[in-house]
């Protein structure tokens, strides 16, 4: 037996001493990694900076409050002109909804806790600064508000890109009506779609995100039908017409096929389908009389208007600007031509829980 066998168990077990050096010098390694923690305690939390879809959020929340905090204040100065007085009753219906729409769930609980159980010497959120406190300056917000949106939509994660847009439609029918009420002549138009750029920096750390393919696939095709058949029926209402009433359905006309040819060579390039003009569409009822004819504009903007929303959320981020200034242009089409909009274009909106006690 060699002579470092033949030492004494003692001999080779390491003192406890040297243990507990060891075990020490081995239990500061993850805390020098980790930063200053307190012993005992939890490693101090550091919640992460706020993604490009909560900064949109809050952007919008914060003209959404002013808007609605400038509705009331021209609804409490009274409004003669039964445009302008039917208007600011649907935006301040609207208004609280899309708020709600666009807060998270944490939000509203924090929101609708401090409204039940007021903390001792809580006082009423200030009213957001700058307040508009005639119709041009509730335009001006609400145009702002509209421009944002639609900028917002742009780059925003795709689930939430659908109810922004529909905010920002709803918004572009609503400073419509209200400019044209106050007979100045001038209207403020929606962004084209080449106006719609990237305007804001993605965060690395909480990129957007988009929807499934086949969803992008079925909406695109969908929008490239209902054009293609929107430019055909706006043909057969400028034959029943004469005069500014027939040239308007022309360009109607000329403007959806051009946006149906747009749609084609973009589908054809992401590999969706593509929908072929046909020669002659169908026209609802078999035939059109003076009544039918007269609602068709309405309900053709108002279908047009829903599927560019839904393609808008279903959109790559490069392909969206189309859709967006499409669906905005359908809803100042329907500011002459109807009188109430959905908060909400395009989407079902649930009602707030019933209030305890």
């Amino acid at each position: 037996m060699s002579r470092r066998l033949a030492r004494s168990p003692s001999a080779l077990a390491p003192s406890r001493r040297a243990l507990l050096r060891a075990v020490g010098a081995a239990a500061l390694v993850p805390l020098a990694a980790c930063g200053p923690i307190a012993v005992g305690g939890p490693e101090e939390y550091t919640p992460p900076p706020p993604g490009i879809d909560d900064l949109c959020r809050a952007d919008l929340l914060e003209l959404l409050d002013r808007a609605l905090a400038g509705t009331e204040q021209v609804q409490a100065s009274g409004a003669a002109d039964p445009v302008l007085s039917s208007t600011l009753a649907a935006l301040a219906a609207a208004l609280p909804v899309q708020r709600r729409a666009l807060m998270t769930g944490a939000e509203i609980e924090k929101e609708q806790q401090a409204e039940d159980d007021p903390q001792p010497g809580q006082t009423s959120a200030p009213p957001p600064g700058e307040v508009p406190e005639d119709v041009a300056g509730l335009v001006s917000v609400l145009v702002e508000l509209r421009d944002l949106a639609a900028a917002a939509a742009r780059q925003i994660s795709g689930s939430l890109a659908r109810p922004v847009l529909a905010v920002a439609a709803h918004t572009a029918w609503a400073s419509t009506r209200l400019e044209s009420s106050a007979a100045s002549g001038h209207l403020t138009p929606s962004p084209a779609a080449e106006e719609l750029v990237p305007q804001r920096e993605v965060p690395a750390a909480d990129p957007p995100s988009v929807g499934a393919e086949s969803d992008y696939h079925t909406t695109i095709e969908r929008a490239q039908l209902e054009e293609w058949y929107a430019g055909y029926l706006h043909e057969v209402l400028a034959a029943r017409v004469d005069g500014a009433g027939r040239q308007q359905h022309l360009d109607l006309a000329a403007l959806h096929r051009k946006r149906a040819e747009e749609l084609g060579a973009v589908a054809e390039e992401d590999g969706a389908p593509v929908v072929a003009r046909q020669a002659v569409y169908a026209v609802p009822g078999g035939t059109l009389d003076d009544q039918s004819a007269a609602a068709l504009p309405t309900q053709l903007a108002q279908g047009l208007m829903v599927d560019h929303i839904a393609l808008a959320g279903a959109a790559p981020f490069e392909r969206r600007p189309l859709p967006i200034a499409a669906a905005l242009q359908e809803a100042e089409q329907l500011a002459s031509l109807v009188d109430r909009m959905d908060p909400l274009p395009s989407l079902e909106v649930p009602d707030p829980p019933a209030a305890v006690g």
